[in-house]
């Protein structure tokens, strides 16, 4: 398996589980896909990958079909939620030709992951300074900032971007173009 540590660390021996799946693995082995530029003289700092790290890891006790695009490795007593719904605030792009409704389809896209979408409220635009300019507005349209919440297909690891950065931000994508970039506010 492929990837980057967004938090934290891991080293080999280590269990973690595989999400959204939720089976538990070990790792077994683990292989630095660039050199780590901190202290490239310790042999301990290759067998170990710390936040920003991209690493293979080798890894038992499971079905490698189990394994998809998207899938998060995280230790077993700091598993971040699993859910379909949650709020944000986006950035609507300027090139927008449709404006956005309640209850538009999309494609959500976060990290290397793409999960369809639907936009189930539309709860305010923003001003520049975050205040509320218009409450349940009709539609979005072109460099507007708003408040929304979504549902995805199927439950995914989310977290606010307060909490996780990585799990916190997301693009959305209609017809092949992006139509909003975002950060998760609450997972519902």
């Amino acid at each position: 398996m492929r990837g980057r540590v967004i938090q934290g660390f891991v080293e080999v021996g280590d269990q973690l589980v595989v999400l959204p799946v939720g089976d538990t693995v070990r790792v077994s082995k683990l292989e630095h896909l660039q050199a780590p530029s901190d202290d490239n003289n310790d042999p301990k700092r290759l067998k170990i990958a710390i936040a920003g790290d991209t690493v293979q890891l080798v890894i038992n006790d499971i079905d490698i079909m189990r394994l998809s695009i998207g899938n998060i490795l995280c230790f077993p007593n700091a598993k971040p939620p699993l859910t379909k719904k949650a709020s944000a605030r986006i950035i609507v792009m300027d090139n927008l030709a449709v404006p956005i409704i309640c209850g538009a389809h999309a494609i959500f896209h976060m990290h290397s992951l793409d999960v369809p979408v639907v936009l189930t409220k539309l709860v305010a635009t923003l001003k520049r300074d975050g205040s509320i300019k218009k409450a349940r507005p009709r539609a979005l349209t072109r460099g507007v900032s708003a408040k929304i919440e979504f549902t995805v297909s199927d439950k995914i690891v989310m977290e606010s971007f307060s909490q996780c950065r990585s799990l916190g931000r997301f693009v959305l994508r209609r017809g092949g173009e992006t139509i909003a970039i975002g950060v998760i506010d609450n997972t519902l």
